[in-house]
This record gives structure tokens, sequence and C-alpha cells, in this order.
């Protein structure tokens, strides 16, 4: 483990902390009404997701939306968005987008969405999860509360780059081979967000892993099926701070209702991919959901950059993009 001489401190800074207030993203049993007005608009296009009208429909009509994604230093703009979602359906021509969890605050203002993407890329079939953290619009200011203000989306890109991929050098799978290891029934260290915040700047796996229950199960970028095991769930962390250093992570958007929480990170880190060290755009999204067995704990970002040089990333994208 990289860091666990820091669990001294980190676990006094747990101990010294008061108790937090109540988030005013409370938890409700039934999503706000703006927000189910857009999740129909969402689920129509998905089902014909060539209609590129109706995507644009989805976010505020008034130019200034905009919208982050993996790898991005800066959002796109209206036309920006839509020059992407045109980009995407040449790519793929029987695109389709299935949103598959939702959800929100009480307010209705952040909703977090896991969909899954499949279609066909340069003649070979592709399904990945994306999972978006979308900001609706305020009344307050004029805007549309069932459209899209700001929007960012995590998603491992390899998997879209793999029909590209040179037979010779594949994209490397950053977490092959994990499997589970034992459980146990040690309870969850809680850890504020002060404290978990400087556990991912720090590298800390041990101390993330021990936030969770001894009986958590974790899924990531790379797993074809949730891990359990805090053995495993610390390799498993292990192996993506050993693809970055210099971590640098601000917590965004955190929203929490029946017994599911998300946490959106945004910042920068150093990746490693191919022994070729530059500073990236790096953020993720943890989903954290209490059942009656355990946690399960699920991350979501882009291993990309983690895993290639900054060239073979470039030549990836001439070969899907021209």
């Amino acid at each position: 483990m990289k860091v666990s001489r820091l669990w001294p401190a980190l676990a006094a800074a747990v101990l010294s902390c008061v108790v937090l207030a109540p988030s005013a993203n409370a938890e409700s049993l039934d999503r706000p009404a703006n927000v189910e007005r857009f999740m129909d608009a969402y689920r129509a296009w998905g089902r014909n997701a060539q209609d590129v009208d109706a995507y644009m429909n989805l976010f505020v009509q008034d130019g200034t939306a905009r919208l982050w994604d993996s790898g991005l230093e800066t959002p796109r703009d209206w036309a920006g968005i839509r020059s992407q979602i045109e980009g995407v359906l040449k790519l793929a021509p029987d695109y389709i987008f299935v949103p598959q969890t939702v959800t929100s605050g009480a307010d209705g203002r952040v909703v977090f969405i896991e969909a899954l993407n499949t279609g066909t890329v340069k003649g070979k079939p592709v399904s990945f999860k994306t999972m978006h953290r979308l900001v609706l619009g305020d009344p307050a200011a004029g805007k549309d509360p069932s459209r899209v203000q700001d929007g960012r989306r995590f998603w491992d890109q390899v998997g879209m780059f793999r029909p590209v991929e040179d037979p010779a050098n594949p994209l490397r799978n950053l977490f092959e081979g994990i499997t589970s290891s034992a459980t146990d029934p040690a309870p969850a260290i809680p850890l504020p967000p002060r404290v978990r915040q400087l556990a991912w700047n720090r590298e800390a796996a041990g101390i993330l892993v021990a936030g969770v229950d001894g009986a958590a199960t974790l899924l990531g970028p790379g797993l074809t099926e949730p891990i359990s095991g805090r053995r495993a769930m610390t390799e498993y962390l292990d192996r993506l701070f050993g693809a970055l250093r210099d971590v640098a992570l601000e917590p965004r958007a955190t929203v929490s209702a029946d017994g599911t929480e998300y946490r959106e990170w945004v910042g920068t880190a150093v990746a490693l991919g191919g022994a070729d060290p530059r500073r990236i755009s790096f953020s993720l999204v943890e989903r954290t959901v209490k059942t009656a067995t355990g946690t399960a704990w699920s991350l979501h970002f882009d291993t990309l950059d983690l895993i290639a040089s900054a060239q073979t990333v470039k030549e990836l994208r001439a070969r899907i993009f021209g």
C-alpha cells in the first residue's frame, strides 16, 4: 500500500470531525416531477438516438448549455454538443442509449444516471457503460428545470477504441486478473468528505477500502463482475494509483436518495500510460448502495491515458474519427 503511513493521521482526522448536518439532498422515495419529465425525454431519445434534434432538445434552449467529457479540459458549448453527437452517430449509426439507474436530489437540480451504450464501430459491436452527472435548469434563473444546463460524462474510453487497437499491441486491461478475496464482518470506518478527499489525493487505497464494510463489493472499469474482499479491493485501487501520480481531486456534486449515494470528484493527475507521463484532466464518480448483504460500491473513470501513450491515443483517435 503506497501510503499506509497516512492511516494514523487520517484516523485522527476522522475522530476529530463533528457530526455533519443532514444533506440538502435528502432521501426521497419519489423523484421530482421535473426529473421524471427529463427522463421520459431522455429514454425516448435513447430508443431513437439518430434523432439529433431530439438530443439537442434535452438541453436548455438558450444556447448556454455545456457538456464535459472524459479527457476534456474545457466543456463543449452548444455547437460542440451537436457536433459531438453527430460524430457519435457517424461512427456508430446503430447507436442505442439505455438509461439504467437514476438518482436525483430532492430539489430536482442534480441527477446521476448510469446508462448502457451499444452500437457497431468499424464493423465490430461495442457495449460500454457511462455515468452522467447532470445539473438541470434553475427556474429561478429562467431555465427550464426539465432540461440540462450542465453535464459531465464519466466513462472508460478503452471499450470504444478496442475495435481499432493494434493486434500486436492491444490495449491492456489495467485490472486484469484481480479476483475476489475473503470478506470479513468488520464495519465501515466513517470517512467525512475532507478525509475522503485526502485519501484520494494521497492515493491511500487502504483508507478508501476501510470506508466500506468488509462484506462490500466493488465494480469498476476492467471488471466484468463485482469483486469482494478488502484485499482484492485494495489491490484494485493500488493498480489505479500505480498508473497515476500527483492526484488532485476536488469534491463536486453529491446526491443521496433511498440508500444510494453518488460522489463526484473532478480534477487532474499525472497519467503514466505508455511510460509517457503527462498531466491530464482526471475525474471520477463513486456510487454506493446499501444492501442487506453489504455495500455495493462502484467507480466510474477513464483508463485510456493510464495504459496508453499520448501518441497511441492520438493514433487511435485518427483510426476512428479520421
